[in-house]
Order: structure tokens, then C-alpha cells, then sequence
């Protein structure tokens, strides 16, 4: 439903990469590994740059060897790796040969969701741009990152039914993986998990937005082989429950459009999108469930169904729901379309309460806040995954490709359409020549842990001391925000307009434990950020020469 939706992902990483063992063989949905790495041995394992080898190796001239990662202008740049020669092992797995890597490029078909958004943000849609712009990204990572003696052979798949249909995904899965043979696929249908738990079942990968969301169970139940963008449902959640209880919890609800419920303490309500796909209703439940027990005044959940047909009943109903449990602050965890209903029956019901956004689905981009009923949401705030918006002329996901080539990517997408490839071939990088599934996952696990940044997501997989199991998920850290309906600027996508998301704090993100407490910072335009029209000193990548000049 909302693979496009990327366009805001104002840096966004992650796009997972897929790689299989030799002899690849059925039932991968119920393959377990131990949560520690596996050990392939020094003769297929890199030699990634430390300290200790900084003099003993001859790098090559895609090393900075000050800085001790790859050459390009990116803060996303993996180590660098020892240059390859010598053997690489042939076919060590379906879809991989001596020179070749096979990969799908998932396609899907726009549906009611994805042309209202085409509709309001002028975004292109033009699948033709978006294969061309992946084309672009596999030119610039195979041009400076190693590939061990091999290239990207891009095989694109349009799906076959809508982001919903199960059938159509699982049909889809069976193509990529027995008539493709393809190694990994770069996306895949966002409604559903059945593409990305048939292709687990045959043994191939799916990176990136394959769906959208999932549980930990569910990804490490098929673990090497399914690797998504945002944090898990779980690790949201963990996010939510720690700023809800740290900041909102037992205080008034001084924030709210009702001057009657300034000096009441919070008597929440949940609204929360409630699907039965990899987990999500489950957590869903779970999640209101660990909030009562731990003292929150939940006096109303609502869980909803994704059926446009039928959202102003749905938001009828629950608004009555809210009024009569004296609901003071509502907590809003689902799609981008909902809210619009939402906040104008809010306002035909005259109830005006607090409103919570936990950043689901990108109902934390301005793009869709603007379309939402203003006397409601100036009385919005909440957590939110996305970094800082910084324009196509200052995003380095843009400006690597001018830098590159010199030309811009032919996507507005473009955010979207890199999530893949970056985890792709950074994971490839760090695997060593021996490709599969197993030194692929333990290249993603090499991959360091740096500071957070306004501007970009904080990547991780595997075990770094965030989070208390492996993680197979890669955005890590989330910031908090608030509604001003007086900001002036661009959206996601460069719409210039009124009302924008502020980000508290100058855009500071938090890893798990970090959320201060106390009463919220919000509302203050003094201490906040709307977006950076040039990215700030300290949050530039380096900078190189650019091979589009020689």
C-alpha cells in the first residue's frame, strides 16, 4: 500500500539484501539460526579496515583510509574491505554465478491508496523511472563498493494483482525464485506478507519495502531472508510506550483543543490500524495491553480495518467512542487516509482533544498533514521515525548520483527506490566473495554502529547493545514532532504550502532508553526545525572528487 510513501523517507537506508546458501532447498519460512553470527572462516571472510591493519594493507583508491571507509559522499559509506583477487567461488548460491548476481525488481500496481498520494504530491509514477533510477544506484555502489568479481543482473517483475492479494504474491514469489531464479528481490507487495514469506519458503530474500510492517518474530522466523526498512512493529512500539510513559503519562492534558480538559489529568483513547498480516494485530493488542498494565488511563481502543469504502462510518463511530469514555487525548497509530475522515468528524462531533501521533505508515509527513483539519491538528505532536527533510538539492541520496554521473536521479522516488540497493551492497561488501544468504547477513552484522543524526536514520542489524535480541530490522531511532499550521515551506516530494511538521529539540533522534522525561518540548518554534534547506556542518558527508568531472 504505501511502498511510494518513501519519497519522505528523507534518508532513508535500508533495502535488505538477499542471498541464499548453495543448494538452496524448500521450507525457509521455518529455517531458525542461532542469534550469533556464523563463523565462515578467514578464507572467506573480508578484511575490513581497523586501527590495528590501517598500515599493513594496501587499500586501493576506493578507501579513505582517514576516515577508514569507502570513498564516497555518503555517511552511509560501510568500512572498507581489503581489495579482492583470486577465486570467488563460482555459483556458491541460486542466482549467483562468477560474474553475475540475479535480482528481481518487484513492480507493483498503483492501487486506491498510492493514486491519492500520486494525486496530491505530483510525485512521478512512472515505473520505467523508478527501474532506471535502481539502474543508477547499482552503477554508483558497483563503481566503489566491492563486488567480488561480480555485477547486479536486474530482472524486473510486475505483479500480477493488487498490494493486498495473497494469491497473486505467492504466484509472483514462485516466478522470482523458479523462473527467475533470482537471488534476492528488491521490494515487494506492501499490503500483504505472502510474497515475502514465499520467497523465505523457496529460499530467496526480499529487501527493503517488501511489506508493510512486521513483527520480530516473524522476520526471525525466516531469518536471513527477510530484511525491512523501518524498525519493527515491536521496536515502534517500544519507542511509543517509552515517550507515552516518560512525557504523557499521569500529567494534564494541556495541549489539547478543549480548555476543560487543561487541568484533567489524560484519559487516552487508541485508534490503531489492525491487519492480520506478520503479526501486526497481534502486536497491536499486545502493545494496549503492556500499556494498561503499566498504569495508562486507557479508557477506549479502536482497532480498524484498511477499507476506504467505509472511513467515515469508521470515524464516526470511534469519535463517539472517544467522547463517551471522556477520551481527553487520542493516540493515532495507522494509515495516512484515516486521519482526513478522523479530525472532521472530531469537529462536526465539537470534540477537541489531544491528538498523539505515533508516526505509523507516514502519517508523520507533511504532505498528508496539510490535508487533515487544522483546527484539530495544531493540537498534534507525537513520535515519529523520519529524520529532518532536507530538499533533493541537499540529500545526499540525491547528490551522490550528480556526483557520480552527473545527472539527478529519474525518480522523485528516489528515496524509496534506494532503500534496496544501499542494503544490498552494503551487506555484498561486507560478506566476502563466498556469497549466500549466511555471509550475507553476517556482512549487515559487521556493519558498525554510529551516532545519531538529525538528517538520517541510525542503521543497525545484529547485536550492538540497542536492542535486546538480534536485530534483523535497520532504522533504529525515532524524534519527536508537532503540528504547526502557520510553517511555510516544501513537503516530502518539494509542494510548497502552509502547515508543517517541527521537529523538537533541533531534530534530535533517541535509540531506545534515551527519551528524556518530563512534560514534552513541543510547541515551541524556538527550539524546533522544520527542515534544512542545506544540511548543517557537522551532519555533511565528506567530500571527494567526482569521477562525473574526469
Amino acid at each position: 500500500m504505501l511502498r511510494r510513501y518513501a519519497p519522505f523517507l528523507a534518508v532513508v537506508v535500508v533495502a535488505i539484501v538477499v542471498i541464499i546458501l548453495v543448494g538452496r532447498s524448500g521450507g525457509g519460512s521455518s529455517k531458525k539460526h542461532s542469534s550469533a553470527p556464523v563463523q565462515t572462516g578467514p578464507s572467506t571472510a573480508p578484511v575490513v579496515f581497523s586501527p590495528a591493519n590501517k598500515s599493513k594493507v594496501h587499500w586501493g583508491p576506493n578507501c579513505d583510509t582517514t576516515r577508514g571507509t569507502v570513498a564516497v559522499p555518503l555517511t552511509y559509506a560501510p568500512p572498507c574491505v581489503a581489495p579482492f583477487t583470486g577465486n570467488n567461488g563460482g555459483a556458491t548460491a541460486p542466482g549467483v554465478t562468477k560474474t553475475t548476481i540475479t535480482i528481481a525488481l518487484y513492480q507493483g500496481q498503483p492501487d486506491v491508496v498510492q493514486e491519492n498520494f500520486f494525486k496530491r504530491s505530483g510525485s512521478d509514477t512512472s515505473l520505467a523511472a523508478e527501474r532506471e533510477t535502481t539502474e543508477q544506484y547499482i552503477k554508483f555502489f558497483e563503481a566503489h563498493y566491492e563486488t567480488y568479481g561480480r555485477h547486479v543482473k536486474l530482472v524486473p517483475i510486475k505483479a500480477t494483482g493488487a498490494a493486498d492479494d495473497e494469491a497473486a504474491a505467492k504466484a509472483d514469489a514462485i516466478k522470482v525464485a523458479t523462473q527467475i531464479h533470482a537471488f534476492a528481490s528488491f521490494g515487494g507487495p506492501a499490503e500483504t506478507s505472502a510474497y515475502a514469506d514465499q520467497l523465505a519458503a523457496e529460499g530467496v530474500m526480499c529487501l527493503g519495502p517488501c511489506m508493510l510492517a512486521s513483527t520480530n518474530q516473524f522476520a526471525q522466523q525466516r531469518a536471513d531472508r527477510i530484511w525491512l526498512t523501518f524498525p519493527s512493529v515491536d521496536q515502534l512500539t517500544a519507542h511509543w510506550e517509552e515517550f507515552l510513559l516518560n512525557e504523557l503519562n499521569n500529567r494534564d492534558a494541556k495541549f489539547s483543543g478543549d480548555p476543560t480538559f487543561h487541568d484533567k489529568k489524560r484519559v487516552f483513547g487508541v485508534m490503531r490500524f489492525d491487519e492480520n498480516f506478520a503479526g501486526i494485530d497481534q502486536a497491536g493488542a499486545k502493545f494496549v495491553k503492556e500499556l494498561k498494565r503499566k498504569g495508562v488511563n486507557i479508557a477506549a481502543d479502536v482497532p480498524y480495518p484498511l477499507d476506504l469504502s467505509r472511513s467515515e462510518e469508521i470515524a464516526r463511530n470511534a469519535i463517539a467512542k472517544f467522547k463517551h469514555a471522556k477520551v481527553t487525548t487520542v493516540i493515532f497509530a495507522g494509515d495516512p487516509l484515516m486521519p482526513s475522515s478522523l479530525t472532521k468528524e472530531a469537529t462536526l462531533q465539537k470534540f477537541f482533544p489531544e491528538w498523539v501521533l505515533l508516526g505509523a505508515a507516514y502519517t508523520d509527513t507533511t504532505l498528508f498533514g496539510r490535508t487533515y483539519d487544522q483546527r484539530q491538528w495544531t493540537h498534534a505532536f507525537g513520535v515519529s521515525s523520519l529524520p529532518v527533510h532536507v530538499p533533493e538539492s541537499a540529500d545526499p541520496l540525491a547528490q551522490v548520483l550528480v556526483w557520480q554521473s552527473g545527472e539527478p536521479p529519474a525518480a522523485k522516488t528516489f528515496r524509496d527506490v534506494v532503500q534496496a540497493p544501499l542494503i544490498f551492497f552494503t551487506g555484498l561488501h561486507l560478506a566476502g566473495p563466498r556469497l549466500t544468504d549466511e555471509t550475507f547477513r553476517e556482512g549487515l552484522f559487521r556493519y558498525p554502529s554510529r551516532a545519531t543524526n538529525p538528517t538520517e536514520f541510525h542503521l543497525s542489524w545484529g547485536n550492538h547493545g540497542i536492542w535486546p535480541y538480534t536485530d534483523y530490522f535497520g532504522g533504529d531511532d525515532t524524534t519527536l514532532i508537532w503540528w504547526n499550521p502557520n510553517a511555510y515551506g516544501t513537503d516530502e516530494v518539494e509542494n510548497p504550502g502552509k502547515g508543517m511538521w517541527e521537529y523538537s529539540n533541533g531534530g534530535k533522534r533517541y535509540l531506545p532508553g534515551q527519551w528524556p522525561t518530563g512534560e514534552p518540548n513541543v510547541f515551541d518554534p524556538a527550539t524546533s526545525v522544520t527542515q534544512f534547506t542545506t544540511l548543517p556542518p557537522g551532519q555533511r558527508p565528506p567530500s571527494y572528487p567526482s569521477p562525473a568531472s574526469h
